[in-house]
């Protein structure tokens, strides 16, 4: 008889004990494109190794992938809301699983506001974190932040692109949490065509005016940057010399062969980067030249007295 009683006492202890969390982690992350579908990814660390696992949500589910640090993990959607899977490998250690869908039916426009709203059914888990990012060019709806989201405890925050509202948990008991945003797009969205149009002819018509004046004031290229390394040692002792220097010169300055200084004048010239001046039978000035406009020759001035075709001979 005792014995049935102190039976009957322990099993009351376990019963009434708190159930154990079925996770350690549960984290949701979901962004809103632009086109309101919105692509959620779900990240789940197990309490302990499970070999299945069925998780129902409210909305449809399309490409489903999911990813897990112990070897497999076979999920599929099954009747269009829930993911059934099963495990294979998973340990203490290796428990992580990672869901990412797709869903297009969470997301409702409504008099120029947009309301992101879902149901997740939370399981018993240590640790739980939800993240909304919205589109990148929404701004919440409501001047007080917290009246344009649900929960109202939740925080924001901003990675210089998007919006972000976000909520954390400690210790939750399994039930379902509703969370949902309200947001709009910038004003500019109902600026109507025409305006859109003309302000964009302004802002291109002032960009290549810019263009136009940035290329007047852009310097002269550096023509000397083809150059190879012999010739501009050449032409930097003729800009030394204020842009002319006899041969010997260069031949002394450069260390180089009388025979290579020639062949080097020579091949410059040809490309109209120098050009030679004979000062004496057995020396010539070099002169650089590159970059210069040639001198026209001068035309020969016409004779006052030059006879007409009908003007007799003297």
């Amino acid at each position: 008889m005792k014995q049935s009683l102190l039976l009957g006492i322990v099993l009351l202890l376990v019963l009434a004990a708190p159930a154990r969390a079925q996770f350690q982690y549960y984290g949701i992350e979901d962004t809103i494109n632009d086109d309101l579908s919105v692509r959620n990814v779900i990240t789940i660390k197990f309490q302990e190794p499970v070999p299945h696992l069925d998780y129902r949500l409210n909305f449809a589910i399309d490409n489903l992938e999911a990813k897990s640090t112990f070897p497999s993990a076979d999920c599929a959607v099954a009747e269009g809301d829930t993911i059934s899977c099963d495990f294979v490998g998973m340990t203490e250690e290796l428990n992580q699983l990672t869901l990412s869908f797709t869903t297009t039916d969470v997301v409702k426009e409504e008099d120029g506001k947009f309301l992101f709203t879902v149901d997740y059914g939370f399981p018993a888990t240590d640790q739980a974190f939800v993240l909304i990012r919205l589109p990148e060019t929404a701004i919440l709806s409501e001047d007080v932040a917290n009246n344009s989201y649900f929960p109202q405890d939740g925080g924001i925050l901003s990675d210089g692109r998007r919006i972000m509202v976000f909520w954390e948990r400690q210790n939750v008991s399994q039930q379902n949490l509703q969370f949902s945003v309200s947001y709009v797009l910038p004003i500019l969205a109902d600026v109507p065509g025409v305006l859109i149009a003309t302000v964009a002819g302004i802002v291109i018509i002032v960009m290549v005016g810019l263009l136009v004046m940035a290329r007047k004031k852009r310097p002269a290229p550096d023509m000397t940057t083809v150059l190879n390394p012999d010739e501009k040692a050449i032409v930097d002792i003729l800009q030394r010399e204020g842009g002319k220097a006899l041969q010997k010169v260069l031949v002394r300055d450069t260390n180089f062969s009388k025979a290579k200084v020639s062949r080097l004048i020579k091949d410059m010239k040809s490309r109209r980067i120098v050009d030679i001046e004979p000062v004496s039978g057995r020396e010539n000035r070099i002169l650089f030249i590159l970059g210069k406009k040639e001198k026209q020759p001068e035309k020969p001035a016409e004779s006052a007295e030059k006879p007409g075709p009908d003007t007799p001979p003297a």
